[in-house]
C-alpha cells in the first residue's frame, strides 16, 4: 500500500481500521503497540495517491497482514458524539477534537 498509513485491530469486534494519506514523519505509533481512544496516532497529510490532505478510513473484517485492502469487505463506521453512536451521511460535515 503505498502513502503512510496504520492498519488498528479493535478489541471490541477483532475488525481492522485503516487510516491513510498520512503525513510523512508523522505517525507516533509503533507496530503491536496498544493505543486508546482519543490517543493522536499521527497527522493528516497527502501521502499516497491523492491530491490534497484529507484521512481515508475504511473498517474491514480481514486482516491487513494477509489481504489487500482492495479486495476486502467494506463495514459500516459509526463514530461516537455527545448523543451516541452516529453513521457518517453523505453530504454531512463531521468535525471534532
Amino acid at each position: 500500500m503505498a502513502g503512510n498509513h496504520i492498519y488498528i485491530q479493535l478489541d471490541e469486534t477483532g475488525t481492522f481500521l485503516f487510516l491513510a494519506h498520512l503525513k510523512k514523519g508523522s505517525i507516533k505509533v509503533k507496530e503491536g503497540q496498544h493505543v486508546n481512544e482519543g490517543e493522536v496516532l499521527a497527522q493528516v497529510g497527502n501521502s499516497g495517491s491523492s491530491s490534497e490532505p484529507h484521512l481515508h478510513i475504511h473498517h474491514q473484517r480481514q486482516d491487513p497482514s494477509n489481504t489487500s485492502m482492495f479486495l476486502t469487505e467494506g463495514l459500516p463506521l459509526y463514530f461516537r458524539t455527545e448523543k451516541g453512536a452516529m453513521m457518517p451521511e453523505r453530504g454531512r460535515y463531521i468535525s471534532g477534537n
